[in-house]
């Protein structure tokens, strides 16, 4: 707690130390702050055959400042507390800050944001501590900048427990918009690991939306460092207004990610990943509907391919898929339901029974069925205040019976001028 605890004060001061332009006004500081508590409890069984009682908890904290030196700066931050009694510290990490950052909106065109903040820009998505720069002179141009520390990794193996990262990552990304219905995009950013360069991708991105029904993106990454390309993807939705379904399209082809620093990049022969995914949904104002889905997955001369039909009703929805090829065999059915009795109750459950085999045409000794359920209590409390209450069962060849129980308590505040018709510190929803 301590360490989180001055992490957010060195974010403040770095905030504070920027300047300000004077030509911005706002409503005035203003402030939330929301705290998600999560207890679970259950027995289950180690590899020896011995039953072991778990109980853990999570706390999520996290919260915002705005409208400070006249809206010009604003900070944000959120992290956990997480402890179980069962794990041990290498495998549980026991406190993290996700994020704690300064905002500075410096003039309309430039803006920085310093701290440990998650930077996702084209090809990189990376949790780093240290600076984003922004500077956008007209409409039709943006450019970045960033560059920092990798936030620390926790792993079984690799044991990254500090404060901050040793591995720096760097990079910057321009954009243009040539007319209101397309953006252009190239970026480049460098990723190291134990002071190797383990990827340098170079990325290029581009959106199109020709009329309101259809929008078209797609992104493509080459890594310098390995000379190869390591992924393009593609996206295409058509939305007509009124009664017409909705129909997208996705297309993926990538490399398994292993960097230059990796043990695996000794592997020269490992196969690219082609992806497809193809939906048809419908809904209409009365919220009765039906959604078909398939995907498939191919690499080298191995496929697998799912297929899925969903009934959508107005408190729920029913469904059916069904997986074939060289991963496998299965036939799933599954449903949800969530109704609101009152408007301070809601009730909510569903369960999914499934018969799988990890081989194809494989013989009946060989199938495997798989059934689990929750259901799940929502109240609300009073303003602010929402309580949740969550039993979940699971059945397989492994675990006859495993129940579990959570409990969670949702708490939101918020105040300062913004808020003033509630009045400063009044919980909120």
């Amino acid at each position: 707690m301590r360490r989180a605890t001055q992490a957010l004060l060195v974010a403040a001061a770095l905030g504070t130390a920027l300047p300000a332009s004077s030509d911005q006004t706002t409503a005035g500081p203003a402030w939330w702050v929301r705290s998600r508590t999560t207890a679970y409890v259950f027995q289950t069984e180690n590899g020896t055959g011995i039953d072991e009682d778990r109980f853990g908890f999570y706390q999520h904290l996290g919260g915002a400042v705005t409208g400070i030196a006249d809206g010009k700066l604003s900070f944000r931050f959120s992290g956990r507390a997480a402890d179980d009694l069962e794990l041990d510290e290498r495998i549980t990490d026991r406190a993290r800050i996700y994020t704690a950052y300064v905002d500075a909106r410096l003039n309309p065109q430039f803006s920085a944001r310093i701290g440990r903040q998650f930077i996702h820009r084209s090809t990189l998505a990376l949790t780093v501590d240290g600076a984003l720069l922004s500077y956008s002179p007209t409409p039709k141009w943006a450019a970045e900048a960033w560059g920092g520390l990798q936030s620390p990794l926790v792993t079984s193996y690799r044991d990254r427990v500090g404060d901050f990262g040793e591995d720096a990552v760097y990079g910057a990304r321009i954009t243009m918009h040539p007319d209101r219905q397309s953006k252009i995009g190239v970026s480049i950013a460098t990723r190291e690991r134990d002071g190797v360069t383990a990827e340098t991708p170079l990325g290029f991105e581009g959106s199109y939306r020709p009329c309101r029904d259809i929008a078209l993106r797609g992104h493509a990454s080459y890594d310098l460092e390995q000379e190869f390309w390591t992924r393009a993807e593609s996206y295409g939705r058509w939305q007509p207004e009124g009664k017409l379904p909705t129909v997208t399209l996705q297309f993926v082809d990538r490399h398994p990610r292993i960097d230059a620093t990796s043990y695996f990049k000794r592997f020269d022969d490992v196969e690219r990943i082609q992806l497809v995914r193809g939906a048809l949904r419908w809904e209409h104002d009365c919220r009765f509907g039906g959604e078909v889905e398939g995907f498939g997955a191919y690499v080298d001369d191995r496929s697998s391919t799912r297929l899925g039909l969903a009934l959508l009703l107005p408190y729920g929805r029913v469904g059916y898929s069904t997986r074939f090829g060289d991963t496998g065999e299965e036939d799933r059915w599954y449903g949800d339901l969530g109704i609101s009795p009152t408007d301070w109750l809601r009730l909510e459950g569903g369960a999914s029974i499934s018969a799988y085999a990890l081989l194809e045409d494989a013989p009946d000794d060989l199938e495997r069925d798989l059934i689990s359920g929750y259901g799940r209590l929502r109240v609300d409390i009073r303003q602010g205040a929402d309580l949740i209450l969550e039993i979940q069962t699971i059945e397989n060849p492994v675990y006859e019976e495993d129940i579990r129980f959570l409990a969670g308590l949702d708490l939101t505040a918020a105040g300062g001028t913004a808020w003033s018709a509630l009045g400063p510190g009044r919980w909120l929803r």
